[in-house]
């Protein structure tokens, strides 16, 4: 996907980026942008920038977005004369570093380059070269996730030799480390009954996808239950806008929310807008998803995970990205734990999975555990840790040398 840009006046707007870069630089700061390309993205980066305010740091933050997204800015505290086009962000030559949340984030030669995701990468397992080239530093979720990238190394060695991996963890998973969400909260919240049972349904965005093949008739499967409560939370991406330039790439064109408003007066039934998924995760017992990395978030609690099977994802959509779909789907640094839950072959056979799993929340806990260890670096502490780094990379911190220095 090639980033996109609706800027009005863009060439007038970079004109006032680069005097407020340089009158930023002037005062003694360092200058740090981070690209978002949607929305749903600003929930991975709110625990590090409330951590970086909170620490003081001489830091100016901008943001690279793929459109206008003031509402983003406005949430992240960010003033809408430190926001850009992403794609001019190889241009700004007084930039210090450049977050990418996307692989094809380009960010100007001088800065240093980091990695940070969205999300467990799975799915991928072919790299680009020119996106390998693109980044210096891969700041990394977990063992897994480093295992997942050692073997894009083997397979180009060339393109990513000069990756420097650091050990992160997930900032956006401290909350939930934590304990900090309360399950009877959450739900009262949603207007669901807190003695029934959840299910929360999140599914991929990808073509192929169960929401795309099958989204309404596995909620309704779900909901004829009887006595589960329901709570659809679609990927922030399944929630693109139309004026978003990626809204038919994401949504396959189709707006999810008002599809799913025929169930809007369930009373077991609830639809979250919100973006962060975490909250719900703890108030629910079970997880159906399909290859989403959001079942990695979910295992954390040591509770069942249900994987609606995609033939057309694998057999299709993966061959058409070039990916290996074997690997995709049955390698556990690429499947989002899926040998590690159950398989769901279709919606037929989905209520009797979701009654087993509700009946027996601990039939596969002990190679859930096992794999979950995996998963996690620092936990409860990811944005703490993202910041130190931040610190080294810039050399804001005296006792670590600045590693922009040439020795």
């Amino acid at each position: 996907m090639s980033q996109a840009s609706a800027f009005a006046d863009e060439a007038e707007l970079l004109a006032g980026i680069r005097r407020v870069m340089e009158h930023d630089r002037a005062s003694g700061r360092k200058v740090v942008a981070l690209h978002l390309c949607s929305a749903g993205q600003a929930q991975f980066h709110l625990p590090v920038i409330e951590e970086l305010s909170r620490r003081g740091l001489p830091l100016a933050l901008y943001l690279a977005l793929d459109y206008p997204m003031p509402e983003v800015a406005e949430a992240l505290g960010i003033g809408l004369e430190r926001c850009f086009p992403a794609t001019a962000a190889h241009t700004l030559s007084t930039m210090d570093l450049f977050l990418e949340s996307e692989i094809y984030g380009r960010g100007p030669t001088q800065a240093i380059k980091v990695f940070v995701g969205h999300g467990q990468p799975n799915k991928f397992t072919n790299w680009s070269e020119e996106n390998l080239q693109a980044f210096d530093v891969y700041f990394l979720y977990g063992q897994l996730e480093r295992e997942m990238f050692e073997v894009i190394q083997q397979s180009k060695p060339e393109s990513s030799g000069h990756i420097r991996l650091m050990d992160i963890g997930y900032p956006k998973l401290d909350a939930q480390m934590r304990g900090d969400y309360d399950r009877v909260e959450v739900l009262r919240g949603l207007g669901l009954d807190p003695e029934l049972k959840t299910v929360i349904y999140a599914p991929a965005w990808d073509p192929g996808c169960s929401l795309r093949t099958s989204g309404l008739a596995i909620a309704r499967t779900l909901l004829d239950l009887g006595d589960v409560n329901v709570i659809v939370k679609l990927h922030p991406v399944s929630m693109e806008p139309k004026k978003s330039p990626y809204f038919e790439f994401y949504t396959g064109g189709i707006c999810w929310e008002d599809e799913f408003k025929v169930f809007k007066d369930h009373p077991r039934f609830a639809f979250a807008r919100q973006q962060l998924v975490n909250p719900l995760l703890v108030a629910s017992d079970a997880l159906l998803t399909d290859f989403s990395g959001v079942a990695l978030e979910f295992m954390l609690l040591d509770r069942p995970v249900l994987y609606m099977d995609c033939p057309e994802f694998y057999e299709k959509t993966q061959k058409e990205w070039g990916n290996d779909a074997d690997m995709a789907k049955n390698d556990d640094r690429f499947n989002a734990g899926r040998n590690y839950g159950t398989v769901v072959s279709g919606v037929a056979e989905l209520p009797g999975a979701v009654r087993r799993a509700l009946a027996r929340p601990e039939e596969l806990s002990a190679r859930r555990r096992e794999f979950i260890a995996r998963f996690l670096y620092n936990p409860g502490n990811g944005a703490q840790t993202f910041v130190d780094a931040v610190e080294e990379l810039l050399g804001l911190n005296p006792s670590v040398p600045d590693p922009t220095e040439k020795g």
